[in-house]
């Protein structure tokens, strides 16, 4: 190994590219997109040419091309500059995801996502796929939109689940997700996965009313670090207030999710909370 030569642990790769350990793995495994250095404990090191090389793949990600269409183009640099035709390096399958659900073909739905989830990074995948196919479910025309829609979110909802468990045993801090709206919206499974990818062993508490005397003295004790709300809709005064009392007595890191970062954007702005 060259001693003057910088190298990083998968972690430090993912959080510098923003694509986590699941995906950098899967990109060598199955694609042979990646070739990182091992330690004499088989940890995978990264070095700076290796996080290049990442960061070009989603430079092409983003452009719509495959992940099994990627590696000819790496190897060639001054196709960067290129937006290649969609029919020579098909996009993203959103096609079969889209007539899977169309034809309630759960086992099918449930095999794409799991492909996806694994193989794109968590933001490009909400781009490409989440928010295409909401939009076509949501089409006026459509006259099985409540089953489509029902269906779509039991399928992401499963295997939102499913990353959140599997990513506890690699998590390092200890967090909880609440939200205070008794109709549970799907996109808070989706926020739980985004939490846990980045190394949150993330306490889901959906519909919440608003009494959360027994909240804190739980936190104090699980030394939970963060507490993340999500909504969509406003918080009741009594929330807020309780909210406010909570950081006063424990003093966490407050991070509002969804709409309610927008909507209540001042009435949290004097503790100071991240808003996403």
């Amino acid at each position: 190994m060259d001693c003057e030569q910088a190298y990083f642990a998968i972690k430090e790769v993912s959080e510098l590219t923003g694509v986590n350990a699941v995906t950098l793995r899967a990109w060598q495994r199955r694609y042979g997109l990646l070739n990182p250095m091992r330690t004499e404990q088989g940890h995978r090191l990264y070095s700076q040419a290796d996080i290049e090389t990442i960061q070009q793949i989603v430079v092409w990600l983003e452009k719509g091309v495959a992940i099994s269409k990627v590696r000819p183009l790496l190897a060639e640099p001054e196709a960067n500059e290129v937006t290649p035709q969609a029919d020579e390096h098909k996009a993203l399958p959103l096609a079969e995801v889209t007539a899977a659900l169309f034809d309630c073909r759960r086992k099918k739905l449930d095999q794409l996502l799991i492909q996806l989830m694994k193989e794109y990074p968590s933001e490009l995948f909400l781009k490409q796929v989440v928010h295409p196919v909401e939009q076509a479910i949501q089409r006026a025309d459509n006259p099985l939109a409540q089953i489509q829609q029902a269906l779509w979110q039991s399928v992401m909802t499963e295997r939102c689940l499913a990353l959140v468990a599997q990513a506890r045993k690699r998590a390092d801090k200890s967090s909880f997700l609440i939200s205070f709206e008794p109709n549970v919206n799907y996109r808070l499974w989706i926020k739980a996965w985004l939490l846990a990818e980045k190394g949150d062993d993330v306490t889901i508490l959906p519909a919440l009313d608003s009494k959360l005397l027994g909240l804190g003295a739980a936190m104090t004790q699980l030394k939970v670090e963060s507490l993340y709300v999500f909504g969509e809709q406003r918080i009741s005064p009594q929330a807020v207030s309780q909210l406010d009392a909570l950081q006063r007595h424990i003093g966490c890191q407050i991070t509002l999710l969804g709409s309610i970062a927008t909507i209540h954007q001042h009435d949290f702005s004097h503790l100071s909370p991240r808003s996403e």
